[in-house]
Order: C-alpha cells, then structure tokens, then sequence
C-alpha cells in the first residue's frame, strides 16, 4: 500500500510540474532581426545585407524580432515586431516568460542615454 501511495504522490509531482505557470523572467541583450539573424549569425545590427535599417524594415512587414543574450543565447520574442522595429541592435531588456524557446514578452524595454525606457507593446487585449 505504501508503494501505491508513494507511486501516486510521484505521478502528482511530476503533472504539477509539467502544468505549472511558466515563471516570469527577464532577459538581456540586442534585439535583431529573427529573419536575417537565422540567415546569418552575424548579423545582429539594424544596417545589413547592403540595406540600411534592414532589420526595422523586416519587422515593420510582421517579421519576428529575437533576442540575443549576452551569453549568445537566441530567443524569438513574442510581440508586436512593429512595436519593437525602431529598436533593431539595440540593448534591451525583456520580461515574460519561456515557452518552447519562444519569449512571451510582457515588458520590453530599451537602454538609452544610460537609462532603460519602456517600449510600448501595444495589444488587442
């Protein structure tokens, strides 16, 4: 009896941990540009490809913006990108929360003049 208890109160661990809320974290680094970063890793500016502000005109169309952390890490952001477009190569700071290597992003902000500023995301809800 005590091996069914002990079985069942695993079984209950581990479906409590696969169904938990995701915890909220905050990551830093450079926005880019998913589209042309995935092409080529070192492109993480916004003038690229011989275009300038390359990176700002892709997310303007809907393209994914990412994040790439300063231990190299690449993270897509789930935000509006046209929100995020003026803003490619630059250092930000985001905070959401982790599904399957995508970054729900509730808070983004930008470091400018030394201080960082909140980029408004606007959203339908």
């Amino acid at each position: 009896m005590k091996n069914i208890f002990m079985a069942v109160a695993w079984v209950v661990v581990a479906a409590a941990t696969l169904f938990a809320a995701p915890k909220t974290t905050v990551w830093q680094g450079t926005l880019v540009d998913s589209n042309c970063y995935l092409k080529d890793h070192a492109l993480t500016g916004n003038d690229h490809m011989g275009v300038k502000q390359c990176g700002t005109a892709c997310l303007k169309t809907g393209l994914p913006a990412g994040i790439l952390t300063r231990s190299k890490q690449f993270h897509v952001l789930v935000a509006p990108s046209i929100a995020l477009a003026p803003y490619v190569g630059d250092q930000v700071r985001v905070t959401g929360t982790m599904h399957f290597g995508a970054i729900q992003a509730e808070k983004v902000e930008v470091r400018k003049n030394g201080k960082w500023e909140a980029v408004q995301l606007k959203s339908m809800m």
